[in-house]
């Protein structure tokens, strides 16, 4: 839940950037083009809710994981000159699917095997997790966009550095799930705590 929130946020705000910055548009206008991503989180997690009884938590986490690699490498491959609609939104379209599948998956594990007395204390731990994930996620992938933006090519190179930094750490916990992460299935219309 960590990796993928900083994943997320990082993503939020290095494209925030990268549309008023390098694209040039308002503030509106960016915040108006995350709207398709936002969307395909939400039928992302809908369809990870109906997926979870039959495919397990496990193969979703490390799906949602492999497809926010992808999109952080389609991002990655963005040229310095590229529209939005060619250039950013593939990109984000992939991601938002990958994140729509890993958060409902992580929730859904994390949470079951909770007692119901201690299901505040869990949950609690997953929004410290968000919360440290996010900022954690801009502090790092932004100072590596700036790190090698100051190295030469400006801005529109360092983003493209820091999504492959993206695509990697999105690997590495798509890694870890496949080899660490229970496969909670639980039963069709069962009722099962998230956070």
């Amino acid at each position: 839940m960590l990796g993928a929130t900083g994943i997320l946020v990082g993503t939020f705000f290095l494209n925030s950037l990268y549309l008023q910055d390098v694209m040039g548009a308002s503030a509106l206008r960016a915040g108006l083009e995350f709207l398709p991503l936002v969307a395909v989180i939400g039928l992302g997690a809908h369809l990870t809710s109906r997926l979870l009884p039959r495919i397990g938590s496990r193969a979703l986490a490390v799906a949602g994981l492999v497809l926010m690699g992808g999109g952080a490498f389609l991002l990655s491959a963005v040229p310095a000159q590229a529209g939005y609609v060619t250039g950013l939104l593939p990109g984000l379209l992939v991601m938002g699917a990958g994140t729509g599948l890993v958060f409902p998956a992580a929730s859904v594990t994390a949470m079951s095997d909770v007692a119901t007395e201690r299901a505040g204390l869990a949950s609690g731990l997953m929004t410290a997790a968000h919360e440290v994930g996010a900022a954690l996620g801009v502090a790092v992938f932004s100072a590596v966009a700036t790190a090698q933006a100051a190295a030469g090519g400006g801005f529109a190179a360092g983003y493209r550095y820091s999504f492959v930094a993206v695509a990697a750490v999105a690997a590495g916990l798509a890694l870890i799930a496949l080899l660490a992460l229970p496969a909670v299935r639980p039963g069709t219309g069962a009722r099962v705590a998230v956070h």
